[in-house]
């Protein structure tokens, strides 16, 4: 690795608001058919949390808006717990911060950006400097390397980056109806509302396919005596078909009859194609050949060469998709079916979710690695890592 940054002092945390598949199907009710239940386990997540309780979600905006829960910050609260924590364990003072990077999809405000709230939050001077980004979605850690280390520019420069992906509040709102939730094959070609009724179904696979969580981590060149992993080369593409991002984005509608906004979700049928199919050409660029012949002998080898490969756990089936694909070992990749399982599809904290388990915790120094992020716009980021302490 040629790049003289280093990630350290990578820490974690999830809201208390732990809910099993079971859980939610009990709360749900008989308002989910059988076939929307086998598509849902099909995911492969067994649990995951969410920033505030399911039942805040579930109550009729239009009675009995606003609520008290509407005044709080649960987002930047957890952010700002998270990044003390990092900064503490690392023995650093809150004047040793000399930047603050703040990515995020979802916040408790629009505008001000989470990064604006979380300095004073967590302590550090008003004249500190911070950015924040949105949209990055599930390659924000690929992004936050990228531009983070470009911020680190002296040997005591120490950039705090709080990657949030506390989402649920954008999907779990759908489920607040009581419209009965069925998979397409159930709903008419000619019935009135189809088009709803998919969206609905869409709403209730992100319910049970995304988790939220926070995560907290430092780039520095002073990194001695300390763990942590440098990364090398990164690889991206966005958008080779002019819509592209059409394939999973999401966007705010009006709601011209009660005045309110909601967000409208969309999952193509052909993500998981669309994402094995990036992951080809990006690989050529990495190897400085033509991106649109794919050298699958050349890609094998390569991802044979990695101790570990962290996927974005975007669905089991991506998964699956990926390992068939390159022949990956179980033991390359179970940290991200792992994480998958136990947290769900934690957007941008996804890939170092997988990361602390299967490399920070589980790898000895010297261990190469690669992230590979996939992303809404469409796109796809691989960049490789190395443990060095």
């Amino acid at each position: 690795m040629n790049n003289d940054v280093g990630i350290i002092g990578i820490e974690y945390e999830y809201p208390e608001y732990e809910y099993t598949t079971d859980q939610l199907f009990g709360i749900l009710g008989n308002k989910i058919s059988e076939k929307v239940k086998e598509n849902v386990r099909q995911l492969g997540v067994e649990k995951r949390y969410f920033i505030k309780p399911i039942e805040y979600y579930l109550h009729d905006f239009e009675k009995s808006f606003p609520t008290e829960k509407d005044h709080e910050e649960p987002i930047s609260e957890l952010a700002a717990k998270v990044g003390k924590k990092c900064i503490e364990n690392l023995g650093l003072k809150n004047d040793e911060i000399s930047c603050v990077l703040a990515i995020s999809e979802n916040s408790d405000y629009l505008s001000p950006g989470l990064s604006s709230i979380l300095i004073r939050k967590i302590g550090l001077s008003n004249f500190t400097p911070h950015f924040n980004l949105q949209g990055m979605a599930c390659s924000s850690f690929p992004k936050a390397l990228e531009l983070g280390k470009n911020l680190v520019k002296n040997d005591t420069d120490n950039v705090l980056v709080i990657i949030s992906g506390c989402n649920s509040g954008w999907y779990l709102p759908h489920l607040k109806n009581n419209m009965t939730i069925r998979n397409p094959s159930e709903i008419g070609k000619d019935q009135y509302d189809r088009e709803s009724q998919i969206r609905k179904w869409v709403s209730t696979m992100f319910s049970f396919l995304f988790g939220d969580g926070v995560v907290a981590f430092v780039l520095s060149k002073n990194f001695k005596g300390k763990s942590a992993i440098k990364f090398g080369n990164f690889t991206h593409a966005v958008n080779f078909d002019k819509y592209d991002y059409r394939r999973a984005c999401v966007q705010l509608h009006g709601q011209y009859s009660n005045h309110f906004y909601e967000y409208e979700l969309t999952a193509g049928s052909h993500v998981v194609d669309t994402a094995v199919d990036y992951s080809k050409k990006v690989l050529m660029k990495l190897f400085n050949k033509d991106f649109n012949n794919f050298d699958k002998e050349a890609a094998i080898k390569y991802m044979a060469s990695k101790d570990k490969i962290m996927i974005h756990t975007g669905s089991v089936k991506i998964l699956n998709a990926f390992k068939k694909l390159y022949d990956l070992k179980d033991s390359q990749i179970q940290e991200s079916y792992d994480t998958l399982q136990n947290y769900g599809n934690l957007t941008g904290c996804s890939i170092p979710t997988v990361m602390r388990k299967g490399f920070v915790e589980n790898s000895k120094v010297g261990a190469q690695g690669l992230l590979i992020g996939i992303t809404m716009g469409f796109g796809l980021d691989i960049v490789e890592i190395e443990k060095v302490s």
